[in-house]
């Protein structure tokens, strides 16, 4: 660990994991979205109660419970510049989970620009999910018998994918992706594979119909991924960044 690194830890609120960002002062002190009740801002608490402090390591990680793990990428400012952009916002409210959480935090004061991969990769799996749910159902009402192949195709189990995607890309740093494109492009590999073994079940025809829904279900999370983002950048925040 270095001052001005990006990190978080995982925690988990009623059985859900969860990623809370902080950025490392180098004194064992780390500035955060801080919670009066917790320690940490996160789902389940009062946002209203969270602000951004300076609090010790051992707040965000349990006295050292939780693992650490480092956030790696291009960023724009040296090490001192990071722990000063994140000065600056010491004392200021305005968390929203969706909208402005620790990790839009953490990566503004890194390279100047908000992003929550852990918000995107949910939009993007769950509209992906979405999308093969539907196709899933239309198929058993519109294709025949004469065609099961198609309708196997198309089956629940193609959410494996998004789950085996989602999985990969959240958990990749616990197998050393700490750069957050690579863990993108692994999740995308480890999906398609999957996509590929489901739909191969069901025959030559299973798995054409697989390969285009998960074709049609990366689509639909690129679509998803910029919806947000435009929503986003749409959205007035309380905070400078």
């Amino acid at each position: 660990m270095a001052k001005g690194d990006h990190l978080f830890v995982w925690r988990r609120f009623r059985g859900m994991p969860f990623q809370h960002h902080a950025i490392d002062v180098g004194d064992g002190s780390a500035i955060h979205f801080s919670s009066s009740e917790s320690g940490i801002a996160g789902p389940g608490g009062d946002a209203r109660n969270f602000v951004i402090l300076q609090t010790e390591m051992d707040i965000v990680t349990r006295c050292g419970r939780d693992r650490r793990h480092i956030v790696e990428y291009a960023g724009l400012y040296g090490r001192d510049e990071i722990i000063e952009r994140a000065r600056q916002q010491l004392g200021l409210r305005g968390y929203d989970l969706l909208w402005n959480n620790c990790e839009h935090f953490a990566t503004w004061c890194c390279r100047g620009s908000e992003e929550s991969r852990q918000v995107l990769v949910a939009c993007e799996r769950l509209s992906s999910a979405g999308l093969k749910a539907v196709a899933g159902m239309v198929a058993r009402v519109a294709i025949r018998s004469g065609t099961r192949s198609l309708v196997r195709g198309v089956n629940p189990s193609l959410l494996l994918a998004d789950v085996a995607h989602w999985a990969t890309e959240a958990g990749g740093h616990h197998v050393g992706l700490a750069n957050p494109t690579h863990r993108r492009r692994a999740g995308q590999i480890v999906g398609g594979v999957t996509a590929i073994g489901v739909g191969s079940l069901a025959g030559p025809v299973g798995l054409g119909v697989a390969g285009g829904m998960w074709l049609a279900g990366e689509l639909a999370s690129q679509v998803s991924r910029h919806s947000y983002q435009r929503l986003r950048d749409g959205k007035r925040c309380p905070t400078p960044f």
